[in-house]
């Protein structure tokens, strides 16, 4: 069964509710600048109107959702009003948010062996997911080509198995591309990281610079990689110099 944009969101929605407070709203609405003072639209009627209100926000008329937000919330707002608040900032303000809730759910159900705190700093998980969007979004989010839908969205996440802190964090369009990501998170490593990745991301470049850096790293191989390692015994000429096709073995 298909479900519907509003079913797969009604999940998420309730899982917010157990996570999420009006202070906590209004300190991170302060935190990113969505509000620089106290003004009668606050973080927490931005996301009563995007998450319990009207999951239908991006195509609801500014009418009605100011008519819903007076509703719930008493909050009067013009339409114009509320149109300009739906900005860079706002957006940010919904990233955090969806961030504390994986990180919070990552808490919750992970459990990691005491052994490996001894061996590795952080256990560094990376992988990306994609979902179809309406095809109206196609210049904003295009799609990766792969299917009907013109329009997709890829999330891509690295967090922290240890403490579940998120170490890089990027929503933008389906055709973004895992192994540019991947390379341009090669700065936040640290000596003692242990990398785990997917396929979508291998680069033996990005390995070779893992392993300059200290890093240890979990990685399976492409079709047609080979791995050498060096030969204990090669073979000499009899002026001393070593035999290049016996330097290593396969």
């Amino acid at each position: 069964m298909n479900l519907s944009i509003q079913e797969e969101l009604q999940p998420f929605a309730e899982e917010l509710q157990r996570y999420i407070t009006p202070g906590f709203l209004e300190e991170l609405a302060r935190e990113i600048k969505f509000v620089k003072r106290k003004r009668k639209f606050s973080g927490s009627d931005l996301a009563t109107i995007c998450i319990w209100v009207s999951q239908r926000v991006a195509s609801d008329p500014l009418v009605r959702l100011c008519s819903r937000l007076h509703a719930v919330t008493g909050t009067v707002l013009s339409p114009e009003g509320l149109n300009k608040r739906f900005n860079e900032k706002s957006v940010l303000f919904l990233k955090h948010i969806f961030s504390l809730l994986l990180q919070q759910k990552i808490c919750e159900q992970t459990h990691i062996p005491n052994q490996l705190y001894a061996h590795f700093k952080r256990i560094r998980i990376m992988d990306a997911t994609m979902f179809q969007v309406p095809n109206t979004l196609e210049h904003i989010y295009p799609g990766s080509g792969g299917c009907a839908q013109t329009a997709g969205i890829k999330i891509q996440l690295e967090y922290d198995l240890h403490s579940g802190q998120f170490l890089n964090f990027q929503v933008g369009p389906g055709k973004n591309n895992d192994k540019t990501f991947g390379t341009e998170c090669l700065d936040t490593l640290r000596p003692g990281d242990l990398c785990i990745r997917d396929l979508g991301y291998f680069s033996l470049e990005d390995l070779d610079q893992m392993d300059q850096r200290g890093t240890y790293f979990v990685s399976r191989l492409k079709l047609n990689t080979n791995v050498y390692i060096k030969n204990p015994n090669p073979a000499f000429f009899h002026n001393g110099a070593i035999k290049k096709q016996t330097e290593y073995v396969n």
